[in-house]
């Protein structure tokens, strides 16, 4: 899952799409395997899913969903630094040790 991309809740899948809840209830393990998280918080369905399925387009979108809260914009955010953290910590870890003088022991 790309970290910059739009994930909706069920709720706002139905509205995006224009099928029902009942869909993508039936579909549910079609749509875990497809990269949808399903848990107590609720749906959380990725946009590239979305389109993958080609479930976008197909039907007119019930209404329009609001663009990202400052909350998905800051857990977007959290998520890039995350990665980016993840991966100093392998280049830091792949690098062999130096000797740093007096503060090396």
């Amino acid at each position: 899952m790309n970290t910059t991309e739009r994930i909706y809740s069920l709720q706002q899948a139905v509205i995006l799409t224009g099928f029902s809840a009942g869909k993508f209830r039936y579909n549910r393990e079609k749509l875990t395997k497809a990269g949808v998280h399903i848990s107590d918080d609720g749906w959380r369905i990725p946009h590239s899913t979305l389109a993958k399925l080609g479930w976008l387009g197909v039907k007119a979108p019930r209404g329009v969903i609001a663009p990202p809260s400052r909350l998905e914009l800051a857990e977007l955010r959290v998520k890039e630094l995350e990665a980016e953290n993840s991966k100093l910590k392998a280049e830091l870890n792949e690098r062999p040790a130096r000797r740093r003088g007096l503060f090396s022991r």
